[in-house]
Order: C-alpha cells, then sequence, then structure tokens
C-alpha cells in the first residue's frame, strides 16, 4: 500500500465562549502560563492567526491546532474507537478459534494501546509563515471555534503498534525511519519489512525497513512510527489503516 496523506489531530481542552455566528476565536494554550483568546468577528485566513502569534512572539513550529471536545468531529473519533476495538476483539476471537494464539495476543495488546489513546480532532495545518502567506492551499480559512497548544521542541518519538514496550523512544537527529524500525522488537504477526511514519504535520508514509536496500525516511520528532499486520483477513484488511487515523489524532 503507497499512502501519503493527511489526518486530523488535536490536543487539551477548549472553552467555547458567547460569540457572533461566523465569528473565529482560538483558545491558545502556551507552554507556560495562562490560556488566552484570540477572536474576530469573521472568517479569516491561517495566515493571520500565525502573524499575530509572531507579533507575540510565540514560536508555533511546534503547536497543534485542533478543534473542541463539542465538535462532532471529535465525538467521531471516539466512535471509530469503540469500533476498532470491537473489531479487534473479533480478530483476536478468530485468531483464537484457528489456534493462532500469539496473533491474539498481539491484536490484544493493540486494543489496549488504542483504549488508552487521548484522542483529539486534529487539523493539519503548516506552520511555517512564509510557506503559508506564498502558497494558497496552505492558508486555509478558519470559519469556527479552534484550540492551539503550544509545545516545545519533542525530544522523543512514538513507536507504536505491534512492537514490544511501545511509547516513547528518544529521537536521534541524525537517524531515519529505518533506523528506528530495524531497532524495534515486534509482536507475532508483524510487519517485520516495513513501518508507516505519522509524521507531526499529519503526513503518513511508509519506510522499509530492508538491511540490504535502506531507503532514508526522515523522521520529525515527536513523530509516530507505527507497526501493521503483516497479513489480514478479507473482512479486517483495513484495521491497519484505521489504527493510524487513531495514532495521528493523538491529544499531547
Amino acid at each position: 500500500m503507497n499512502i501519503i496523506s493527511r489526518f486530523f489531530i488535536a490536543l487539551s481542552v477548549f472553552i467555547i465562549l458567547p460569540l457572533q455566528a461566523n465569528s473565529v476565536s482560538v483558545t491558545v494554550q502556551p507552554i507556560v502560563g495562562d490560556a488566552w483568546q484570540w477572536q474576530q468577528p469573521q472568517a479569516v485566513r491561517w495566515q493571520q492567526l500565525l502573524a499575530a502569534l509572531q507579533a507575540k512572539g510565540v514560536d508555533a513550529r511546534w503547536a497543534q491546532l485542533s478543534l473542541p471536545a463539542e465538535h462532532p468531529k471529535t465525538a467521531a473519533l471516539e466512535v471509530e474507537r469503540a469500533r476498532l476495538l470491537k473489531d479487534l476483539h473479533q480478530l483476536g476471537q478468530y485468531w483464537a478459534r484457528n489456534g493462532k494464539h500469539g496473533l491474539l495476543r498481539s491484536a490484544t495488546e493493540l486494543s489496549a494501546q488504542i483504549k488508552n489513546l487521548p484522542l483529539v480532532a486534529r487539523l493539519p495545518v503548516n506552520f511555517n509563515y512564509d510557506q503559508v502567506r506564498i502558497n494558497a492551499n496552505d492558508n486555509p480559512l478558519l470559519t469556527e471555534h479552534y484550540q492551539l497548544a503550544i509545545h516545545p521542541r519533542p525530544t522523543f518519538v512514538w513507536a507504536q503498534g505491534l512492537v514490544r514496550l511501545p511509547g516513547k523512544r528518544p529521537f536521534v537527529d541524525s537517524a531515519f525511519a529505518y533506523d528506528y524500525g530495524r531497532r524495534l522488537n515486534m509482536l507475532p504477526g508483524a510487519e517485520h519489512n516495513q513501518v508507516w511514519i505519522i509524521q507531526p504535520d499529519g503526513h503518513v508514509m511508509p519506510s522499509p525497513i530492508d538491511p540490504f536496500a535502506p531507503e532514508f525516511v526522515g523522521v520529525a520528532p515527536g513523530a509516530t512510527l507505527f507497526v501493521g499486520f503483516k497479513s489480514l483477513p478479507r473482512a479486517f484488511a483495513d484495521i491497519n489503516q484505521r489504527i493510524m487515523t487513531l495514532f495521528a489524532n493523538r491529544e499531547l
């Protein structure tokens, strides 16, 4: 499967204030200190918010823009989580009936990761002001209520999926996806020859793990390296992709 796509992700707590119809508000949560509101009486371009952040001296390079917890897209993520947990349970039972208890344990491990995953509805936006200024595709219209969490540059990447001891790994500035992938200790049923990288901006891309023909796919700080199932029954063929969508919507 060859996919380079964007997903929606998100973050912390959003407070809805009474505003006019079609107005825009963004709750900005800095690294330290109290949250503050940026409000506009009508829809505005993303560039205007970035300019306001620059004027305040806010470094937003590692920020996350998201929709509030009350938004339907956030609720849809929770619905998908529940569906996915049900499907993983059924998948595990399928393998158990066929005597593949190692695969059953792998499905159970994935369920635990998904059950404990904090979810939010992220918006994939470019935080590079100059790129936003000159590229219309990077300058979307803001039309509703949002939250923006400012984060420092991460010092880690995430290892998720069919890996032993899932969670944070130290970010290595000179490392590629291949370097991380070949050091992962994988669970039964894992795809040993490929890892998926979910970059912090929402892009998802595959990287082979081949010692004889390595490809040098970069990994940004805070990215998620996901290892999926190598083979799935036809009824569960989309599980890897659905799991990646949820991991792309991790709340930091």
